[in-house]
């Protein structure tokens, strides 16, 4: 082979760019695994719970007030844990959750910030409030949100109450809207039992949000 040619064989190979090691190996938080919903009932399970909210509200800087988990053991929680391959046998880690309670077992923690007339002509069993949506602040994981969110609609397809009211917080406020509910008002709202921290009040009928999943 001519200088030339290797010359012009060596400018080729430059400019195919190969991965670096660094760019093949995930970040240090991205696991390999897959996740799984399940309910939320024992001690242990509610005081990992605790300590995520805790882990969650934490890295940004609020607390939530004391009677905000006393109202737990009424609502219906599910969480969402990641199962590491090779790692089967062992508990879980709980990586994200929410609860739903309904009206007909529990007073609504921001009930009485929605309009009277929402509520208007339904049954307290029609009416369910969704919240406690949080994740692990230190986990990387695609996927992570769309399953939790996917466990939420499972439930409702589930349960199907005639009303459906959620407290996202500013930084979720489009999402929630994406996924068809309404907002009253224009602003958010101070949380009641989370000091620091604003929230949307929110609403969806059933009818509405679900109709486009019927097949």
């Amino acid at each position: 082979m001519s200088k030339k040619r290797q010359t012009e064989a060596s400018a080729r190979a430059r400019a195919i760019e190969i991965p670096t090691k660094s760019e093949l190996t995930p970040p240090a938080t991205e696991v390999v695994g897959r996740f799984e919903v399940r309910p939320i009932g024992t001690s242990l399970g509610l005081r990992e719970l605790a300590a995520l909210h805790k882990r969650t509200w934490g890295s940004l800087g609020v607390a939530e007030k004391k009677v905000y988990s006393m109202l737990w053991r009424v609502g219906l929680h599910f969480g969402l844990y990641l199962i590491r391959a090779g790692e089967e046998g062992r508990r879980p880690p709980l990586v994200g959750a929410f609860w739903a309670r309904s009206l007909d077992e529990a007073p609504l923690i921001f009930g009485h910030l929605y309009p009277v007339s929402l509520f208007r002509g339904l049954r307290a069993n029609e009416v369910f409030e969704f919240g406690g949506m949080v994740i692990d602040p230190t986990l990387q994981h695609r996927g992570l949100v769309k399953a939790l969110a996917d466990a939420a609609r499972i439930f409702l397809f589930a349960r199907r109450p005639a009303l459906i009211i959620t407290t996202p917080i500013e930084p979720l406020h489009e999402t929630y809207k994406r996924l068809g509910l309404r907002t009253v008002g224009e602003e958010p709202v101070d949380h009641p039992y989370v000091q620091g921290v604003k929230v949307y009040l929110m609403y969806a009928k059933l009818k509405e949000l679900i109709r486009p999943y019927f097949m």
